[in-house]
């Protein structure tokens, strides 16, 4: 049924319910009405939840992909959570290949110029960040697909560099450099970018230069001006400059994001440039110029990898027993979601099936899914979850991977689909092209609850005669913030993830018995 249509319906029981809930009722002639045909009811369902990890979040940005894109770097103390800790790895490459630098070129100074995306957590307080960069020892190589589990081997663009994922790097760095993070001009700043972009002057806003030695400076800039296929190909030239690694320090107080696209705000670039002089002969004037790099693309064809790796020191929290993902544990009794180094609740709609089942001929009207959180105040909750489908062993099930076996489609048409990387989610559509926001469950900060509509899945989960089909079993991720670009968390009692159904059913007279 359409959209508009289960309103219409909504509408048209609603009333039928409104009659229902008046006994022994009087028309506008005087005579008594015929006893009520249908009855509307309402019922909570409390959900049984458990909580573990995966691992499988995806940090690898992948500009062919429709996700958000961002390196997170930075620290931060949670007394739930532990101590979560962000680094990033990232290439980058020239963005003009050929270029002619003369013998007696001086190198003035290299950055590595990073763009705030202005996402921050860790608290509201003002603190300052520091930011150590390193050169890598081993580079960010692609995989071929055919390498990939079968789970994942049709999915565009796939590479596995997850929360986990790491590269070895020189532990000395090359750069260094300290940043005053201040929560309440981020917010300020992000809220102008989207809604208020003319208030914003790019000669100001912030971005974070960490300068590099002169070492790495001069080794960089004599292979350019030597020209050769290794620095003109980006495949050789990675084997040669690896990358970087972009490290916190142990005092930092926040994690924060930074977005590697060289035209990702319009006002700032992330990039690498050195600048050198060349000399004029005649007169010994200097020209000041500049080679750039690229950490994000070099061209449509020619991506530079980068990914983040978030750790998280779980002891003395009670998450301190989740050594092994996908294993459950009701842990204290509270129920726990972490992006980033996940964290997640797992829940179960077999209690649906068993009040259901017992009511023949029955209509769902609404039927909500609903969280009310408990912690919300100091670490601000993912804005919107989405419930991927797991099988019997908590592992997810992909559309590329396995269109040509178990397509879920036909089965639940209007309630289940695949994300942007290809793993099943439900929720409510239109129609078989989107995805959408009806698949969204959104945080209400104001009432501090999460909400979204299922109601044609669980009709459709109920009138299923093959218990083969009757998919139950789902976490919880982020969708936005997306799991691989944040830390967000949220905290709830077991009671308070449930279903709020409305229902109706036929009601017999005693004429019809």
């Amino acid at each position: 049924m359409s959209l508009w249509g289960r309103i219409a319906g909504s509408a048209f029981l609603a009333l039928l319910f409104i009659i229902s809930c008046r006994e022994d009722d009087v028309s506008t002639l005087g005579f008594k009405g015929s006893a009520n045909k249908f009855k509307a009811s309402y019922i909570e369902i409390p959900l049984p939840s458990s909580v573990m990890t995966y691992d499988s979040v995806r940090t690898f940005t992948d500009p062919n992909q429709m996700l958000e894109h961002r390196l997170l770097v930075g620290r931060y103390v949670d007394n739930a959570f532990g101590e979560v800790s962000a680094e990033a790895y990232t290439q980058f490459g020239p963005l003009v290949p050929t270029v002619t630098i003369p013998e007696t070129a001086e190198v003035s100074a290299a950055y590595l110029i990073l763009s705030f995306d202005f996402y921050h957590y860790g608290g509201n307080e003002i603190g300052n960040n520091t930011f150590t960069v390193h050169e890598l020892l081993d580079s960010i190589p692609p995989t071929d697909p055919n390498e990939l589990p079968a789970t994942i081997q049709r999915v565009a663009n796939y590479q596995p560099y997850y929360f986990n994922s790491t590269v070895p790097y020189d532990p000395t760095p090359i750069g260094t450099a300290s940043f005053q993070v201040d929560p309440e001009v981020f917010d300020e700043t992000l809220d102008d970018m989207k809604n208020n972009p003319s208030a914003l002057d790019h000669k100001t806003i912030d971005t974070l230069a960490i300068q590099l030695n002169d070492d790495f400076a001069t080794r960089l800039c004599n292979f350019a001006r030597e020209q050769s296929n290794d620095y003109k190909n980006q495949r050789r030239f990675r084997r040669i400059f690896k990358g970087l690694a972009i490290r916190p320090s142990a005092s930092d107080s926040k994690i924060v994001g930074f977005n590697q696209d060289i035209d990702s705000t319009k006002f700032t670039k992330s990039r690498l440039i050195i600048n050198y002089d060349e000399i004029d002969p005649n007169n010994g004037e200097k020209t000041r110029k500049v080679l750039e790099y690229s950490i994000y693309e070099i061209s449509s064809s020619t991506v530079v990898f980068n990914f983040s790796r978030i750790t998280a020191q779980r002891g003395g929290t009670a998450l301190a027993s989740l050594t092994t993902p996908r294993a459950e544990s009701e842990l204290d009794g509270n129920r726990y979601c972490q992006s980033g180094n996940p964290v997640t609740t797992k829940v179960y709609f077999d209690k649906f099936l068993e009040f259901a089942d017992t009511i023949p001929n029955v209509i769902f009207n609404s039927v909500e899914f609903s969280i009310d959180v408990d912690d919300a105040e100091t670490f601000p909750p993912p804005s919107t979850l989405r419930l991927r489908y797991v099988d019997k062993n908590n592992h997810f099930i992909n559309f590329y991977s396995n269109r040509e076996s178990d397509n879920a489609f036909p089965v639940y048409p209007a309630s289940m689909t695949y994300d942007e990387e290809g793993w099943y989610i439900i929720g409510q559509r239109l129609n078989s092209a989107t995805v959408g926001t009806l698949f969204d469950i959104n945080y209400d900060p104001e009432n501090r609850q999460y909400r979204g509509d299922l109601t044609d899945y669980f009709q459709t989960l109920h009138d299923l005669e093959d218990d083969e089909l009757k998919y139950t079993d789902y976490i919880l991720y982020a969708k936005t913030p997306h799991a691989g670009i944040s830390v967000n968390r949220t905290i709830f009692k077991p009671e308070n993830a449930k279903l709020k159904v409305y229902y109706t059913v036929p009601v017999l007279n005693n004429n019809q018995q």
